[in-house]
């Protein structure tokens, strides 16, 4: 049988096709999301494309799902149904998941250079956890379960998030202003990066034109001071919310940082300030001390994920596997 898995987000969809028990799919390929009126007209593209009619498909949705129905929380437009898919497609069954409980899925079938570690600590055993800053901001936990594991992902990048410094406070009341609230995502994510980019030029009586997230980099890359910093605040504030994410799911195993931005931002993070950050949790610093924090390189990581919860029919939200 072929399996159709995909990892859906609020910018793109990334699709791959796999045949008999294999988790790495081949034919991967990205629909961009406004090149499409609807989530099944993306499908039927890359279908197309590919030239295969699927048996059975999973999808992983940046939002949530409720029971065979989803909306990714950054598309709002597009509708994903797992019914109207059958119909469509012609699938014998749909699976729908959210998508960062695809990528804690994937943790423990990358191979050792499909992540790099910060810092000296080094992944045990036990609950590891999943945080990623892309178009939004998926958190979600990998437990240990029998000879498996299972997946429990939620809303955790909407949670309310503090300032720490005099000037985080400032940029945040620019961003509270304009937003009513400030969550984590709001500044933890790539669209969060060119936020504070433009907060931080607001609250030093500047005006600069909005930079997208990708400039702000690229911006840091060639010098440019107020970019950089913004980077240097931005990698501050996600350790610490990877540490505080690692204290409310008890993930001693290890925290892993997913999706698209991390990666792009290695060449300027620090891994000795980023752990300082991690760890500055009083009174579990020493705790944390030992908690290894890691980048996801893989960029079919989502769709790996998919591919170990199609091997638990009966529960999308586990998988088989090693410990």
């Amino acid at each position: 049988m072929t399996l159709l898995v995909a990892d859906i987000g609020g910018t793109h969809g990334r699709f791959g096709l796999l045949e008999g028990d294999g988790l790495r799919p081949g034919g991967v390929g990205i629909e961009e999301g406004d090149a499409h009126a609807t989530f099944e007209d993306a499908v039927a593209a890359y279908l197309g494309k590919a030239g295969a009619r699927p048996d059975r498909a999973v999808f992983a949705v940046a939002g949530p799902v409720d029971g065979g129905r989803a909306r990714i929380t950054n598309r709002p437009n597009w509708t994903i149904d797992a019914g109207s898919l059958r119909r469509r497609f012609g699938f014998a069954q749909v699976t729908l998941l959210n998508d960062f409980a695809a990528q804690a899925l994937c943790l423990p079938h990358l191979e050792p250079d499909e992540t790099r570690r910060i810092g000296g600590a080094r992944p045990r055993a036990g609950v590891k956890a999943a945080v990623g800053p892309g178009t939004g901001l998926g958190v979600a936990a990998l437990l240990p379960e029998g000879n498996g594991w299972r997946a429990l992902a939620g809303e955790g990048g909407h949670v309310e998030f503090a300032a720490v410094t005099p000037r985080e406070a400032a940029a945040f009341e620019v961003i509270r202003k304009a937003r009513g609230r400030v969550s984590a995502e709001d500044v933890l994510s790539g669209p969060g990066l060119a936020r504070l980019h433009d907060a931080f030029a607001a609250i030093d009586g500047e005006t600069e034109p909005g930079l997208q997230p990708g400039e702000v980099v690229a911006s840091a890359g060639s010098g440019g001071a107020r970019a950089a910093a913004t980077v240097d605040a931005f990698l501050d504030m996600l350790a610490r919310f990877c540490g505080d994410v690692a204290l409310t799911f008890g993930a001693w195993g290890g925290v892993h940082l997913c999706g698209g931005v991390a990666p792009r931002l290695l060449d300027r993070l620090d891994a000795a300030r980023f752990r300082s950050c991690f760890e500055a949790k009083p009174p579990h610093g020493e705790r944390l001390s030992a908690v290894a924090t890691l980048v996801v390189l893989s960029p079919i990581a989502g769709l790996i994920g998919c591919a170990a919860a199609a091997q638990a029919t009966d529960d999308p939200g586990s998988s088989r596997g090693s410990k």
